[in-house]
C-alpha cells in the first residue's frame, strides 16, 4: 500500500469507535510501509451537500450552465481522482439508524457518475474504478452482523462494487454501546490480522 484514502464519517470524532479502528489500521500501515502517503477525508466535518435537481444534473448529465453545477463536477472529479489514485481504501462507518451514515450517502451520491466511474454495457452495471482493496469498518452499539437486519453491510459491498470496488474486506465493530472496550479489543486483532 503506497496511497492510502482514509475515508471517515462519525460524527463522534476522536471518541468514535469507527474512527479509533480506522486510526489504528493506518498506524499499522505507516509501520509496515513509511513511505506511505495518506490522503484523509473527514465527510463529517468536510461533508458533500446533499443531491439537489440542479447538481443531480451536474453529476448524472454533465450539465454547468450554473456555478452551483460548475461546483458539484469539481467535488465530484476531486472525490473520484481521490479513489482512483489510491491503492487502498479505508473507510470508517457508524451504523446510524440501521445504516450508513447520511454524509457517506451523499458521497456516493457524488462518486457514482455514469460513464465516469460505472457504465450498463450488454451485462449490466460495469464499475470503471481501479478494483482496489477496500477495508470498510462498521461500528454498531448492537450486535448486527450476519443478522437479517443487517441492511449495512450488504448495501455497502453493493455500493462500492457498483463503481468497481468489489475487494471488500469488512471489519465490525459490535455491542460497543455495552461492552466498548471489548468490541475494540476484537477489532484491533482483526485489524493485526491485515498485516
Amino acid at each position: 500500500m503506497n496511497n492510502i484514502l482514509v475515508l471517515k464519517t462519525s460524527v463522534n470524532g476522536e471518541k468514535s469507535f469507527s474512527n479509533k479502528v480506522v486510526d489504528a489500521i493506518v498506524a499499522k500501515a505507516k509501520a509496515t510501509s513509511p513511505d506511505v502517503t495518506i490522503t484523509e477525508r473527514d465527510l463529517n466535518q468536510h461533508g458533500v451537500p446533499v443531491l439537489t435537481a440542479e447538481t443531480a444534473a451536474a453529476i448524472r448529465a454533465g450539465l454547468s450552465e450554473s456555478a452551483v453545477q460548475q461546483q458539484a463536477i469539481a467535488l465530484a472529479d476531486t472525490l473520484i481522482s481521490e479513489l482512483k489514485n489510491a491503492d487502498h481504501i479505508i473507510i470508517g462507518l457508524p451504523r446510524y439508524n440501521f445504516t450508513a451514515p447520511a454524509s457517506f450517502k451523499a458521497y456516493v451520491d457524488y462518486i457514482a457518475r455514469p460513464r465516469v466511474t460505472f457504465r450498463y454495457g450488454v451485462n449490466g452495471p460495469e464499475g470503471l474504478l481501479p478494483d482496489v482493496g477496500v477495508t470498510v469498518v462498521i461500528a454498531s452499539g448492537g450486535s448486527y452482523a450476519g443478522q437479517p437486519y443487517d441492511f449495512m453491510t450488504g448495501w455497502v459491498k453493493q455500493v462500492l462494487g457498483f463503481v468497481g470496488l468489489v475487494n471488500v474486506n469488512v471489519i465490525h465493530v459490535e455491542n460497543t454501546a455495552m461492552a466498548g472496550e471489548q468490541a475494540l479489543a476484537q477489532a484491533y486483532e482483526a485489524v493485526d490480522k491485515l498485516f
